[in-house]
């Protein structure tokens, strides 16, 4: 039995993987269907880094986004080396209009560049922020999102 250890940690780590991406993938269907609104808008295969700061640990993650923005709020699909499912982030522009969310979190700030938009935002159960890097947008994908975010949030330059 102890020369087999190694053997079934490995198939427990790919039944774990398994179950996780079933259980997104089911997720974000669900979300999709229920959650989008009729002038909602869907990008695709967006790259970027979520960077979380957490008081004395810090820590960065590459990953690849799938995003639908609705009028009140943005759902990130992010996975992890395109293809490892990691969460699903719903941000929310106010607190006021809650209607369509799931588990919000309030967008705090936000910035736009030539080529990257920066979001960022507090978890509750956390101190520290979590900054969101979308990289590699074009031209109409970044005046969509100004667009969208225009007043709605607060803007850092």
């Amino acid at each position: 039995m102890p020369d087999n250890i190694f053997l079934y940690f490995f198939i427990g780590f790919v039944l774990f993987a398994i179950g996780k991406s079933i259980y997104y993938f089911i997720e974000k269907k669900t979300i999709l269907e229920n959650y989008k609104q009729v002038n909602s808008v869907e990008f695709k295969n967006i790259s970027g880094t979520i960077f979380t700061d957490g008081g004395n640990k810090k820590r960065s993650e590459w990953c690849n986004f799938d995003l639908l923005i609705n009028e009140n709020s943005i759902f990130l699909f992010a996975a992890s080396f395109s293809f490892i499912p990691l969460k699903i982030i719903n941000l929310l522009f106010s607190n006021k209009n809650r209607k369509n969310t799931r588990n919000p979190i309030l967008l705090r700030e936000y910035k736009i560049d030539h080529k990257n938009v920066v979001l960022i935002y507090y978890p509750d159960y956390m101190i520290g922020s979590k900054k969101i890097t979308l990289e590699n947008l074009n031209h109409e994908q970044l005046l969509i999102l100004e667009n969208l975010l225009e007043g709605k949030s607060r803007r850092f330059y």
